[in-house]
């Protein structure tokens, strides 16, 4: 498992620690799996171009 600070959908773009517990490849497109401080697991993605992760806390939640 890695840290790493990422910014949130549900908080309009503001950052926060978040810990990305896996991740898969499909077609060149990397998806990551993160879990936020509240708890809430869901997916992410890297943005190259800015240099910043983007966990999508709203539509992107994982429910196991």
């Amino acid at each position: 498992m890695q840290k790493t600070i990422a910014k949130l959908a549900s908080k309009d773009g503001a950052e926060e620690q978040v810990t990305i517990y896996d991740q898969k490849t499909k077609n060149g497109h990397t998806t990551y799996f993160v879990e936020t401080q509240a708890g809430i697991k869901c997916t992410a993605i890297f943005n190259i171009f800015v240099n910043r992760y983007f966990a999508d806390d709203v539509h992107g939640v994982i429910n196991e």
